[in-house]
C-alpha cells in the first residue's frame, strides 16, 4: 500500500468566468476560515470559553496578483458572483512506487469585487497590481474529490462529503 507524501504545488493557472487570465504573478493567499464566537459563561462552568457558531465565519477574501496593469484586472472589477476558478497540480512523491506524481486541485470561487490597488511604476519592475474580492462561495476540489464547499448565502458547508449546516437549514 503507498502512501504518496505531499510536497508542493508544481504549477498553476487562474481563470475567470470567460477566460485564462495570463499575467497572474507567482502566488494568491487563499481566504482564512475564522469561526464566529460568542463568549460562553455562567453557572456550572469554570470560566468561559468562545463556543463557535457551527458554519458561520467572518468575512472572507482573496487577492489576485498581476505583474502589471492589463483588461484583466479591470474586468474582475465588474466580476461580482461570477466564478474565479484556481487549477493546480499538487506534486506527491509516492516511497513505494519511487515516483513524483501529479493531484488535480480546483478551487472554484465567487464573491464581489472589493477594491483594486493599481501598484507602482517602476523602470523594469512589474506594477504588482491587486483585486481584492469578498469571498462568498468556495469549492475545494483534489482529483475530483470535493474536500469543502461553503456557501454563504445558502447555508451550505460541507466538509469531506458531510453537510454540517443541515440540521440548521433543516431548523429555521
Amino acid at each position: 500500500m503507498s502512501n504518496p507524501i505531499p510536497e508542493k504545488v508544481a504549477n498553476f493557472n487562474v481563470y475567470s468566468h470567460t477566460e485564462k487570465l495570463v499575467g497572474v504573478s507567482g502566488e494568491i493567499t487563499l481566504p482564512d476560515f475564522e469561526a464566529m464566537t460568542e463568549t460562553v459563561s455562567g453557572a456550572g462552568i469554570a470560566g468561559e470559553y468562545e463556543s463557535p457558531t457551527i458554519g458561520h465565519y467572518g468575512s472572507q477574501e482573496i487577492e489576485i496578483p498581476f505583474r502589471t496593469i492589463s483588461d484583466s484586472s479591470f474586468n474582475l472589477m465588474k466580476n461580482a458572483g461570477k466564478p474565479i476558478v484556481l487549477r493546480a497540480a499538487q506534486q506527491s512523491y509516492d516511497v513505494a512506487k519511487g515516483k513524483t506524481s501529479a493531484r488535480a486541485l480546483k478551487i472554484t470561487l465567487r464573491g464581489i469585487p472589493k477594491g483594486l490597488t493599481l501598484g507602482n511604476l517602476g523602470v523594469g519592475t512589474p506594477t504588482e497590481t491587486t483585486n481584492k474580492l469578498e469571498v462568498l462561495y468556495i469549492k475545494i476540489e483534489e482529483s475530483g474529490k470535493v474536500l469543502l464547499e461553503f456557501d454563504k448565502l445558502n447555508f451550505i458547508f460541507i466538509v469531506n462529503g458531510e453537510d454540517l449546516l443541515a440540521d440548521v437549514r433543516n431548523s429555521i
